[in-house]
């Protein structure tokens, strides 16, 4: 099974564009970058963390690394984690081809999603279909998932 992944930033412009992400691809990892290159807001882990938690208080925070929070969805087998680092988050969970655990999971990550930039203006990116987004809605899920059908498989097999 491969885990999909969904980033979250909350951009500094109040839109998140593709040459904003090509930067943060290329220079993301960098601690030597001024403040006022970064396309994107610091976030406060914690902070994030507590927010979520008032969301969804049956989440499981978990210490990462340096300053980083992890929030694991209190079912296992449902797979998803909400990783928080200091520019964004990184929304985990496995990809399930055509089940009926990836419309609960699709759910799930979908009010997550819809949480955070209502509440902190975070977009999302979908880096393995390219889209990017403001906030997702419940009516796209249907989409995602007959793309995450159509798409994925194909790339399983690279």
């Amino acid at each position: 099974m491969m885990n999909y992944e969904i980033h979250l930033y909350v951009p500094k412009t109040g839109e998140l564009t593709p040459l904003m992400l090509e930067w943060l691809f290329q220079n993301g990892q960098s601690t030597d970058q001024p403040e006022v290159f970064w396309p994107v807001r610091r976030i406060r882990q914690k902070s994030l963390a507590r927010l979520m938690l008032k969301l969804d208080p049956l989440l499981v925070p978990l210490p990462g690394p340096g300053e980083d929070v992890e929030l694991h969805y209190p079912n296992p087998e449902l797979g998803v984690v909400l990783y928080i680092h200091d520019r964004g988050a990184i929304l985990f969970f496995p990809y399930m081809a055509y089940s009926i655990y990836s419309r609960i999971v699709l759910g799930i990550s979908y009010v997550y999603i819809r949480y955070l930039f209502d509440t902190w203006g975070f977009w999302s990116y979908d880096p393995q279909l390219d889209v990017i987004s403001f906030a997702d809605d419940f009516q796209s899920i249907d989409d995602t998932s007959r793309l995450m059908d159509a798409i994925m498989p194909r790339l399983l097999t690279m």
